[in-house]
């Protein structure tokens, strides 16, 4: 009981000693062209925000970023970069006609009348409940933070049927959602031959080489237990399904990014944790693994092959989060322990795979098609007209 307690009077003692600071800012006119940008809270240029950006850098906007200190050179010229979660942020947020993230808002003033605020999120479909359907499951601070964000925001996007229902009826949301489809998976659209070489550049390697792509999701516990470290079988099984010469890219969710250091790199396993962009990852990559995490529906999107390693399936359901779908449904074989998992490898079978996420689209009511950026940067320019 003295912990919730403690929990509470902290959340509000944050809560108004850092909202309230930005009432400060009010006295200064709103800038009909300025735009202030977050994703994933400070963590880099990236994400749908990122591919929206993209439409606007030539249009003649005051664009800020708020990032952490040390992420400013991932910005392209043309965006002002402010600290992450700094007074100065507040002043930015405070006089810019749009506000556009991924994430729920940790630090934001009190929004102001004729100020826009578009969420994109973070996952064009989920598999873990959230939000209102796992309010049982998550943190008191970051439920309150969720439903405050949501009285603030006026848009949000969705790139399947399923998506925009989970939108209206779990987010404390009033606002309209706009089926335009998910900005950062417009990238599966493109022509991506310069992004391969960029990638192969970063990490030294030849552009011929083929990916698998190692993306679990965190745990609360956050250790790496449960995570695969050891690839030998599974180069060697992809080199004999596959061919060609393979090397994994290993990536931890953002939430755990730093245990990334602890896990083993040879010339063949890479770190990928901190390569600045998924979408571009995952547009390399030939294969993806990973466990719950949504990353698998981009990974479908781009028509590419997933396998589900699920070695803690029932720990996870009972401690962690629940489901939307029921994981034996979902169009991508599982493995639960390490054997089976390259047995999978050997037996992936591209035609049946196909037909299942053909399927699986048209149960989801699936709409990308590869304009959401520039849908939302039209629609950015016409509110700030």
């Amino acid at each position: 009981m003295f912990h919730k307690f403690k929990q509470t009077f902290r959340l509000i003692k944050n809560r108004f000693s850092f909202g309230n600071y930005a009432y400060h800012y009010w006295f200064l006119p709103i800038q009909k062209n300025k735009i202030v940008v977050t994703a994933h809270e400070g963590r880099g240029y990236s994400d749908s925000p990122k591919y929206i950006i993209d439409e606007l850098l030539d249009q003649h906007f005051d664009i800020v970023w708020l990032i952490q200190e040390g992420q400013e050179t991932s910005l392209p010229a043309g965006i002002r970069p402010v600290r992450y979660g700094t007074k100065q942020a507040l002043k930015e947020l405070s006089t810019a006609k749009i506000w556009l993230d991924n994430c729920r808002k940790k630090y934001s003033p009190p929004k102001r009348k004729g100020q826009i605020y578009i969420q994109t999120w973070h996952s064009p479909l989920r598999l873990k409940k959230i939000e209102k359907d796992a309010e049982q499951q998550l943190p008191l601070a970051y439920l309150d933070r969720a439903k405050r964000d949501a009285k603030k925001c006026d848009y949000m996007l969705a790139g399947a049927t399923f998506s925009r229902e989970l939108y209206e009826n779990a987010f404390w949301f009033q606002g309209e959602v706009l089926t335009t489809g998910t900005p950062r998976c417009d990238l599966f659209w493109k022509d991506t031959t310069a992004i391969r070489q960029r990638v192969a550049d970063f990490f030294q390697v030849d552009v011929t080489t083929k990916f698998l792509l190692y993306a679990p999701t965190f745990r609360k516990e956050a250790s790496l237990s449960v995570y695969l470290q050891e690839f030998t079988d599974l180069k060697r099984a992809l080199q004999t399904r596959f061919g060609s010469d393979w090397k994994i890219f290993v990536r931890l969710h953002p939430n755990i990014a730093s245990l990334a250091k602890e896990l083993v790199y040879d010339s063949n396993v890479l770190s990928a944790t901190d390569y600045p962009d998924m979408q571009e990852l995952i547009a390399t990559s030939d294969m993806l693994i990973t466990d719950y995490s949504s990353c698998m529906f981009d990974m479908a999107i781009a028509g590419k092959k997933t396998i589900l390693y699920t070695p803690d399936l029932t720990t996870y359901l009972r401690t962690e989060r629940s489901l939307y779908f029921d994981i034996e449904e979902l169009p991508f074989p599982i493995a639960i322990t390490v054997e089976s998992l390259v047995q999978e490898i050997h037996q992936f079978d591209e035609a049946v795979y196909q037909q299942n996420m053909q399927k699986f689209y048209e149960q989801t009511g699936l709409f990308e098609k590869g304009t959401a950026a520039i849908a939302i940067a039209t629609k950015i320019k016409a509110l700030c007209r």
